[in-house]
């Protein structure tokens, strides 16, 4: 059992850093100090104990999702235990992800105990994270191309806030009060996410915060846009068990 319990948490702990490196791309690179791919795959297989080769495979499975120049394991599905990871980590700011892989690669046991450890065990109910991020994308390449029609905002005004964790996906020059937000259906009738923080965000600047949901984003796609949403759709909050990343420091005023 013992043994099974370090296979289980080396898998994940790789699984984690396959999934930094194909988020992350060139910025994981330059935040380990390597010039290339070969290197950063032979320094995380030393660090884990596992082959190299492995490492790649990993990332390549993750690609796909990602905005990338790589295609990836395009037509490949992804097992439960990759959206898992995909799914805890996405809302995980890049500076948390990056110091959350130099914790896995020292052994780090506070990083073994609140990350490796839950993610490496199996959960009764997997939502599609891939799925659901790649739908994401679609939609806001969509909005973003389109978005002069669909919200009266001229493109080259948009300002991308999509890596800030702001609660919304664009702002516009000129009109600070405004923030919109991109959901994206795979038909034109459906189920949408909102996280806390952007419903927080919903909540406060109400006819100000623009909701743009693209309905049939692989084909066809269609567009509304809601002004506070807080007023024009019925949510209902549901909880989970996830991982957040917070910052600790000590600190003394005399």
């Amino acid at each position: 059992m013992a043994t099974q319990t370090r296979q289980g948490l080396l898998e994940t702990s790789a699984l984690i850093v396959g999934y930094a490196m194909s988020r992350l791309d060139r910025a994981y690179l330059a935040a380990r100090h390597l010039k290339t791919w070969k290197k950063a795959f032979a320094q995380a297989g030393e660090l884990l104990k596992v082959p190299p080769a492995s490492l790649k495979h990993l990332r390549d499975e993750f690609d796909p999702v990602h905005g990338n120049a790589r295609r990836g394991w395009k037509d490949r599905p992804m097992r439960p235990n990759r959206q898992r990871v995909m799914g805890e980590l996405c809302e995980v700011s890049d500076a948390a992800l990056l110091v959350m892989i130099d914790a896995i690669f020292r052994n780090d046991a506070d990083a073994i105990q609140d990350v490796v450890t839950p993610l490496s065990k199996p959960t009764e109910r997997i939502h599609n994270v891939a799925e659901r991020l790649r739908t994401g994308r679609l939609a806001e390449i969509f909005f973003r191309e389109n978005c002069q029609q669909i919200a009266g905002v001229l493109a080259a005004t948009l300002l991308d806030h999509r890596e800030l964790f702001r609660g919304y996906d664009f702002g516009v020059q000129d009109r600070a009060a405004i923030a919109i937000e991109v959901k994206g259906m795979k038909r034109l009738r459906g189920g949408i996410l909102f996280t806390d923080r952007e419903w927080t965000e919903a909540t406060t600047r109400r006819q100000n915060y623009w909701l743009v949901v693209v309905g049939n984003v692989e084909s066809n796609p269609v567009a509304r846009l809601i002004p506070d949403p807080t007023t024009g759709l019925q949510a209902k909050c549901q909880y989970q068990t996830t991982i957040t990343a917070s910052w600790r420091a000590n600190v003394a005023v005399a």
